[in-house]
């Protein structure tokens, strides 16, 4: 295939979320003796189950951003037991540090400076409007893609249709001529597919063994950024 406009997500397919949460997440336990009451694998399997309930209930518009700001960790240290008088401080002192570990997914800088000597790109990503335009300016991605999309601006999170719709009027090309890359399957693959996209899907920074039996499949589905560009004949 050969796209007129290529999107790119930006969590866990340019950037590295997964590590950086890690590293900030080890950070903040050993800073908080509040959390040391339960070992760090437990605090882990906790905030990481909460966290996701919350964003699903955010993306559903069951509750606010600031409502899920202040309930990953309350809510975690509650369902442990453990002491929530300094949650706000806590998660806080997370998201600072978390801007520190940001870094480029191995292979995806290159690869995205060489789709975009070819292709037009962009970005499109779910998220805190102020962390992700952080997460933008840190890789530089304004200066090699020509559109970055936040959904918080649309008013919707991805796989909402509207998103796409945006992106697509953004783009300035027909559906079928645009090309997704990204890592999550409902937000990306889904979404991506129900816009009328054709979708690549980075696949190395999750469990794809999840996903055996989805009824809707990605048109190329990649590990290394590499097998992408061949993808593409590049």
């Amino acid at each position: 295939m050969k796209p007129a406009f290529i999107y790119f997500d930006l969590d866990n397919t340019l950037l590295d979320h997964t590590s950086a949460e890690s590293a900030a997440q080890k950070k903040t336990y050993s800073s908080f003796p509040e959390l040391q009451e339960a070992t760090f694998e437990e605090w882990m399997k906790t905030y990481k189950s909460v966290n996701h309930n919350l964003w699903s209930r955010y993306q559903n518009e069951e509750i606010t951003r600031y409502e899920l700001q202040e309930a990953r960790f309350a809510d975690s240290m509650k369902e442990l037991n453990l002491d929530v008088s300094k949650s706000a401080e806590i998660g806080e002192a997370y998201m600072e540090l978390y801007r520190n570990y940001w870094e480029w997914v191995e292979g995806a800088k290159d690869a995205l400076t060489t789709v975009s000597s070819s292709f037009k790109t962009g970005i499109i990503t779910n998220g805190f409007k102020e962390t992700q335009e952080l997460k933008i300016e840190k890789l530089n991605l304004k200066t090699i893609c020509s559109t970055c999309l936040i959904s918080e601006d649309v008013g919707k999170m991805k796989p909402h249709p509207v998103v796409f719709d945006r992106a697509t009027e953004l783009a300035g090309v027909e559906r079928s001529d645009i090309l997704y890359v990204g890592d999550s399957y409902s937000s990306d693959i889904v979404g991506g597919k129900n816009a009328g996209w054709k979708t690549a899907w980075f696949t190395a920074l999750i469990d794809r063994d999840l996903y055996d039996d989805s009824d809707v499949s990605a048109d190329f589905e990649f590990q290394k950024f590499d097998q992408l560009l061949d993808f593409l004949k590049m």
